[in-house]
């Protein structure tokens, strides 16, 4: 969601939207080539008045741990704080739907400034079911009192059969059949918004990201990598990968170097080139410039009449909609990395890229003008960088395979100088402090984040800085993190941390509806940075301005869903996802309904009516425009993308009644998870839960999604709408 774009209320959204368009030893074994892991010391950073104890790191379970069995598990805690204190560590057993089971536990007992290792004797229950459990080890702040800091094992307890990884190794099959290159995009031919990004060839498997990051200079520093696990599935002579190194914006935007690629610990020669349109038939290597060419629009126009598809969306430096079309025509930056390795690559083989860089991260401008990206921290004792990036941005500080419908699960290792939090997606595993480098001459820490879960581009969060991060752990088996920038003023801090305590509230409402949560933790960060946007980072929701609102919580949480499990096939379905968030918006307005008639299911019904009938009798930006078919200036478009979709729901809702909606969204999180959904699907999946499915009733929902999804209509509204709605709605009602 992008908050001025669309905002907190869906009231005010609509009005606005009118009005304007670790350690050494947690590390994988490394490449061939990979700068070695820092030492870790034992030594805490200086830091907090009073005790502050900190968890440092927990062993995992063997692999071969049985019920009823007693294990002992290690790790280290440390005392941050000018104080002493005496606490206990507890190791819980976590698994989403179960409350926390604590197995085992350990006094400690730590001077100010000091650090001690633990061992913790841990007896698995007799009746565990089979699945995946976290093994948690946690510690109050002030020993015996306070928040709650924790660390998650590396491993996770496996009871009964695990499912199979996705973590690919290098492998030596020999190429088959002829090898060529990998497509340099993942959109289809004719695609306008954003057709630049993704790649073919391949599947991205797992992501390893290792910041050496200097918060004070915003510089990633030598020894900063990614490695990317991939299977291709075509031979491949050389594959692609998205990366912006520099942009128009020079001060704001990226300035990054590459040092060296390497494809299976070999060196690899690589190149950067311009996106050609989709489906050229010339091939991605096309002379003619004008396949090269921005724009908003299929076709690109401009001042020459460019007769081709656009190859990349604008980057506008300017929000002003009288200059939406300024650099249509022009060429596209050079920002696909093409990679070549020493050998073919054969069809179905797995194997690890490392691609070495260093410079200044930075923002993106998108085909609306507004900014996204790593936005850097610059103030008197906080700096540092905040990360939110939808839609492409996350090429403006790692390279990647930059698609929603590519997501690698993901493991963070980032190096910052002592006393600065690292905070990524899913788990926390580690925070190791390291001994003083060329980089770090004062020392640093290694934070280490798991996310067991695969990650769409759009959605790796990686924010670094002065963060206070703390966890709690409710009955629902799920780790709730929260994490507020340091510079946030204490009496506005209580007030959102009063919020984000609300988070378990909001998730439980959502689950009747969407069914079970899809990831292991959820979250909150909130920054600083005068950022456009709230956005639906995976379990780690990302709030700007130093603020948070229940009601945009509702609708980034509701995401965790949908745009994070079940993610876009491509841009352009941007609706898809938005709508149904906005959706959780209205719920949850019905919900204070229903709470306010004494708890009234009728209520809640009649407020979701009452929501519709306001909207649908909306301005003409509602409709003058597909939801399906944006261009890249009103992607976020709140009229077109958020409320027109949003309300559409409300409509579906009637038209299959309530369980069958929820049974609807039910079975597509369990049908996609872990992937995505094109348009087709949706509606395929909704058409299965009609409670009347005849031919009839059959058309008619399809010229439905026709109407509220694919359709342009004349200014006037009236009948110049959908006419189709659903039962007691406004407008022509359901009818077969």
């Amino acid at each position: 969601m992008k908050t001025s774009r669309t905002l907190s209320s869906v009231g005010t959204m609509l009005l606005l939207a009118l009005l304007a368009p670790l350690g050494a030893a947690a590390r994988p074994p490394q490449p061939a080539g990979s700068p070695a892991p820092l030492p870790s010391l034992s030594l805490p950073p200086p830091g907090f008045v009073g005790a502050h104890l900190v968890p440092s790191e927990v062993t995992s379970a063997p692999a071969v741990a049985r019920p009823g069995r007693t294990y002992v598990l290690h790790g280290r805690i440390v005392n941050e704080g000018s104080a002493g204190a005496r606490g206990a560590v507890v190791i819980r057993l976590l698994r989403v739907g179960n409350p926390p089971l604590a197995i085992g536990r350990a006094a400690v007992r730590l001077a100010a400034h000091d650090s001690a290792g633990y061992g913790v004797h841990i007896r698995l229950p007799r009746a565990l079911r089979k699945g995946s459990y976290a093994l948690v080890a946690c510690v109050r702040r002030a020993g015996r009192s306070g928040a709650l800091g924790c660390v998650t094992a590396e491993r996770h307890l496996q009871i009964g059969p695990a499912p199979s990884t996705r973590r690919a190794r290098a492998s030596a099959a020999a190429p088959s059949g002829p090898c060529s290159s990998g497509a340099h995009s993942l959109s289809p031919f004719g695609a306008h918004v954003y057709p630049e990004t993704g790649n073919g060839g391949y599947t991205s498997l797992h992501t390893d990201v290792f910041l050496n990051y200097d918060t004070a200079s915003n510089v990633f520093l030598p020894g900063t990598h990614v490695v990317l696990a991939d299977q291709a599935t075509q031979c491949l002579t050389d594959f692609s990968l998205d990366f912006e190194r520099t942009s128009p914006n020079s001060k704001e935007g990226p300035d990054l170097t590459i040092g060296a690629v390497l494809v299976n610990g070999v060196p690899a020669q690589f190149t950067f080139v311009q996106p050609t349109y989709p489906g050229d038939p010339n091939g991605q290597n096309d002379p003619d410039p004008r396949a090269h060419a921005a724009g908003q629009l299929n076709p690109v126009g401009g001042p020459d009449n460019n007769p081709f598809p656009p190859a990349c969306t604008p980057e506008l430096m300017s929000t002003n909609p009288n200059k939406q079309f300024d650099l249509d025509g022009t060429q596209c930056p050079a920002n696909k990395l093409v990679i070549t390795p020493s050998t073919p690559i054969a069809s179905g083989a797995s194997f690890v890229v490392e691609v070495d860089y260093t410079g200044r991260p930075g923002l993106h401008n998108d085909g609306d003008g507004f900014t996204e990206g790593w936005f850097r921290v610059n103030q008197p004792g906080d700096a540092g960088g905040f990360v939110t990036t939808e839609p492409v941005a996350t090429e403006d500080w790692m390279p990647l395979n930059n698609h929603p419908s590519s997501k690698p699960t993901y493991d963070f290792y980032d190096t910052v100088p002592v006393g600065k939090t690292a905070i990524g997606n899913g788990e926390l595993v580690s925070q190791l402090v390291n001994l003083p480098d060329a980089n770090f001459p004062a020392g640093s820490t290694t934070w280490h984040w798991h996310s067991p879960e695969g990650v769409a581009s759009y959605l790796v969060e990686n924010s670094i800085g002065s963060y206070d991060l703390t966890v709690r752990l409710p009955s629902s088996g799920i780790q709730y993190y929260e994490a507020q920038d340091l510079a946030v003023p204490k009496n506005r801090a209580a007030t959102n941390k009063a919020i984000m305590d609300m988070q378990e509230d909001v998730l439980n409402f959502q689950v009747p509806f969407n069914g079970p949560y899809p990831f292991t933790t959820d979250g909150v960060v909130i920054g600083v940075p005068n950022a456009s946007f709230e956005e639906e980072m995976q379990t780690k929701i990302t709030f700007a301005n130093e603020f948070i609102d229940l009601d945009t919580l509702h609708h980034e949480n509701m995401h965790q869903w949908w745009g994070d499990n079940v993610s876009e096939a491509n841009y352009n379905l941007t609706f898809f996802k938005e709508g149904l968030a906005t959706l959780g918006e209205f719920l949850f307005i019905a919900h204070n309904a229903q709470v306010a008639a004494g708890g009234s299911s009728a209520a809640f019904e009649q407020s979701l009516v009452e929501s519709f009938n306001q909207y649908y009798a909306g301005s003409d930006l509602l409709w003058t425009g597909a939801p399906s078919d944006p261009r890249p200036y009103t992607l976020f478009s709140g009229s077109k993308t958020y409320v027109r979709p949003g309300i559409a729901y409300i409509a579906l809702r009637r038209i299959l009644g309530p369980s069958n909606f929820a049974a609807a969204l039910q079975y597509m999180q369990s049908t996609y998870r872990q992937g995505s959904v094109t348009e087709a699907q949706l509606e395929s999946a909704f058409e299965s839960f009609l409670p009347s499915p005849t031919a009839s009733c059959r058309a008619a929902l399809t010229e439905f999604f026709t109407e509220w999804w694919d359709t342009v209509y004349p200014p006037g509204g009236g009948a110049n709408r959908p006419q189709i709605t659903g039962p007691g709605l406004d407008g022509g009602g359901f009818h077969c």
